[in-house]
């Protein structure tokens, strides 16, 4: 003031302004909600205690896509630039390379057929694969991504046909994450849909 009384002092240690919301994290790299302390609110002020640290990220991994479900095509992201994986490529899911028949139980002796599978048709493994020694065959128990019957399917023949096969193109969606029709970008494109936690995705691109 006019009489030299100090209304501000000056602190060793600078304070952050946020410019927007941010999470506020227990540790340097942590890794999922556990991780998380709080959000802090745009225009909150934060002390200074230790860094700046410079952390690098991977790419944002983006795929094209079909929708088993329903068929609905776009883009999604598979793995944000923070490194959260938001789908992945799942072995779990068969592709059928052959039609072939989905049985009742896994004795292809003793069993009854519930339906026939066409080419491309996918089923996920709920279990095996199991080698059935005395009838030279490999076997699985799947469940049909079109309607859920659940059956034990032969994957490979006695005489070594290949009637079903491990998908290499296929993701399981493992949290909520948008579908967009164009590739999503810094304003993101216009919106599909969303897709759900355990949807299964064809890549396309």
């Amino acid at each position: 003031g006019n009489q030299g009384t100090p209304f501000l002092t000056e602190v060793e240690k600078p304070f952050y302004t946020c410019l927007s919301e941010v999470i506020l994290e227990r540790e340097f790299k942590s890794e999922g909600a556990d991780g998380v302390t709080r959000t802090v609110a745009a225009d909150e002020v934060l002390e200074l205690l230790e860094g700046p640290r410079k952390q690098t990220f991977e790419p944002a991994l983006r795929v094209r896509g079909k929708a088993i479900a329903d068929g609905a095509m776009g883009w999604f992201t598979a793995r944000d630039r923070n490194g959260n994986v938001l789908a992945e490529a799942d072995s779990k899911y068969y592709s059928c390379t052959s039609s072939v028949a989905m049985t009742d139980n896994m004795d292809i002796k003793d069993c009854k057929v519930l339906r026939k599978l066409v080419v491309g048709e996918l089923f996920t493994v709920e279990e095996g694969p199991v080698e059935v020694k005395e009838a030279g065959v490999t076997r699985v128990k799947g469940k049909c991504l079109k309607d859920d019957t659940v059956g034990w399917v032969t994957t490979k023949g006695n005489a070594g046909t290949q009637f079903a096969e491990a998908s290499s193109k296929h993701f399981c969606v493992l949290s909520e994450v948008p579908l967009t029709k164009a590739f999503p970008t810094a304003k993101c494109g216009e919106e599909v849909r969303k897709l759900a936690k355990g949807e299964a995705m064809q890549e396309l691109e």
